[in-house]
């Protein structure tokens, strides 16, 4: 055998795919102008693309497709109910959100007493010593007695003081820590002085009346 023969066989290369555009070029009737098989080749297209002929190799899902797919593996049972709340927020000019405004004054804030009132109620202690005068023998007339009696003292005010001597509530009572003997809220309930200071009337003077005559004519009582 001649050295100048080569040993072995070539591999055949694989014969490349025609695109079905150029299949349809070279089966397009060959008579004619080139414009008519120009246009015979393009219906033929729209054909192809209707029927979804394609000359590609298998494509994968859509990413529609396997969405779908996706949502419909979630399963949510029906009884759940499910809101949303919007929340609104409103910003101010600068930019920020602007909190709530709440209102607020000294003069509408109002110390309680132990009684429910106000500590200083000149009118709720007079109205409720009204209602003590029986329970000590007296009637309704010494009223008359015990109103300027106390006014003098203190303007029945609960809190009111004598800087000097320390005397102390409607009755002024001396030393203060005399009250205790009828309640532990003396200094701010007005129907623990009264009681104590009727008290002290009947014992010294035996009614309003007599404690407003020593009143009048020594100055104190």
């Amino acid at each position: 055998m001649s050295s100048n023969v080569q040993h072995g066989r070539r591999r055949a290369q694989p014969a490349r795919r025609k695109s079905a555009v150029r299949q349809l070029w070279e089966a397009a009737p060959k008579p004619g102008t080139t414009g008519q098989r120009v246009a015979a080749v393009a219906a033929a297209g729209v054909l192809l693309v209707g029927m979804g002929v394609s000359d590609k190799a298998p494509h994968s899902p859509s990413t529609e497709q396997t969405g779908q797919a996706q949502a419909s593996a979630i399963s949510v049972p029906k009884d759940v109910a499910m809101s949303f709340t919007r929340t609104e927020v409103k910003s101010s000019s600068a930019g920020t959100p602007s909190a709530p405004s709440v209102g607020s004054s000294s003069s509408s804030v109002k110390s309680l007493g132990a009684n429910g009132g106000e500590i200083d109620d000149p009118t709720g202690a007079q109205a409720y010593a009204a209602t003590q005068l029986a329970s000590f023998g007296w009637g309704q007339d010494q009223m008359a007695c015990l109103v300027p009696l106390w006014n003098r003292e203190s303007d029945w005010t609960t809190t009111a003081e004598n800087p000097s001597s320390l005397a102390y509530g409607i009755a002024q009572s001396l030393p203060a820590e005399k009250m205790d003997s009828v309640g532990s809220d003396w200094k701010t309930n007005y129907q623990t002085q009264v009681k104590w200071g009727l008290g002290y009337i009947k014992d010294r003077y035996s009614s309003p009346c007599g404690a407003w005559a020593h009143e009048t004519s020594i100055g104190w009582y």
